[in-house]
């Protein structure tokens, strides 16, 4: 079943509302011409607009879907919700992070000591299959192919074990062809990239974007892909070519 065009969720949740169109107009703080316009169809509002609506609506996520299929013609499918089904369909995933090596190239004792810092009170048991189940992945998942970029001290800033053993484990990883690692030299930092994220290439053709926060992880809706993609080649032109990058990494294991 196809899903209802902007105009008419936008029309159904106004009425539910008991808001006119100029009372609607006042609260958005717009003209009544530019709400008449999405009612009609004949323009869209901006998608900070189209948020507003959801919200004054109460329209629980209906009116941003609506207009992200009448903007885009697409949507991030359902499959692709859970990180797990993306990784199985991807062929590449660009991964970019402002602090630490992504989580698919961490070794056992850096994955263990992130995890430590992120829970400090769980037992060494706890952290151990944390750490296990991360290192655990990339072997997984056999086609993927990676291109990470992050800045070097996110290896030099951990002790000299943790260190050796993360910058031996890149470098593996980088002569088997499977990974290349691109490294933000000391003294630059990744003004683009706030949040890690990752850049999934389905072998659909699809693209899906990613980002790790404090609480867990993030699909964005398709419509930010071109914005996002962009963030992630900006961060790439901040760093070292693959060979430099792994030229210092042997360095420091």
């Amino acid at each position: 079943m196809s899903e209802p065009p902007f105009q008419e969720v936008l029309t159904t949740y106004r009425e539910l509302s008991g808001l006119t169109q100029q009372q609607l107009a006042s609260h958005l703080g717009c003209s009544a011409a530019s709400v008449s316009r999405w009612v009609c169809g004949h323009a869209l509002p901006f998608r900070e607009t189209a948020e507003q609506l959801d919200q004054l609506l109460s329209a629980q996520g209906k009116l941003i879907s609506a207009w992200r299929l009448a903007r885009s013609g697409k949507s991030t499918p359902e499959w692709a919700r859970p990180l797990m089904n993306i990784e199985t369909r991807a062929r590449h995933v660009q991964a970019a992070s402002p602090a630490l090596v992504p989580g698919y190239l961490q070794s056992p004792l850096y994955a263990g000591a992130v995890f430590r810092a992120w829970y400090p009170a769980a037992s060494d048991e706890e952290i151990a299959r944390l750490a296990r189940i991360r290192t655990e992945r990339l072997p997984q998942v056999p086609q993927l192919r990676i291109t990470a970029v992050f800045p070097i001290y996110g290896i030099t800033s951990f002790d000299d074990t943790v260190r050796k053993e993360q910058a031996a484990h890149l470098t593996t990883l980088s002569e088997e062809g499977r990974v290349r690692v691109h490294l933000v030299p000391e003294g630059s930092i990744l003004l683009s990239v706030t949040s890690p994220v990752l850049v999934f290439r389905l072998d659909s053709g699809e693209t899906v974007i990613s980002s790790d926060h404090i609480d867990g992880n993030v699909i964005y809706d398709a419509d930010r892909n071109d914005r996002l993609s962009a963030l992630v080649t900006g961060a790439m032109a901040d760093a070292l070519p693959a060979r430099l990058s792994l030229e210092a990494l042997k360095d420091l294991a």
